[in-house]
């Protein structure tokens, strides 16, 4: 069970993630870290800042 030759949408279809970076991600700054929990205080978000 393979693909066939004549099949036009497996020829050209490309992997999602062709192109991008892929491995870890850094880590969040601190800066970042405080912007997160400043914009979830503000909107009363308690349970996704937990």
């Amino acid at each position: 069970m393979g693909h066939s030759c004549y099949d036009l949408t497996t020829s050209d279809r490309r992997a999602w993630n062709a192109g991008k970076k892929v491995g870890t991600k850094r880590p969040l700054k601190p800066r970042q870290i405080w912007a997160i929990r400043f914009f979830l205080d503000r909107e009363r978000r308690l349970r996704d800042r937990a």
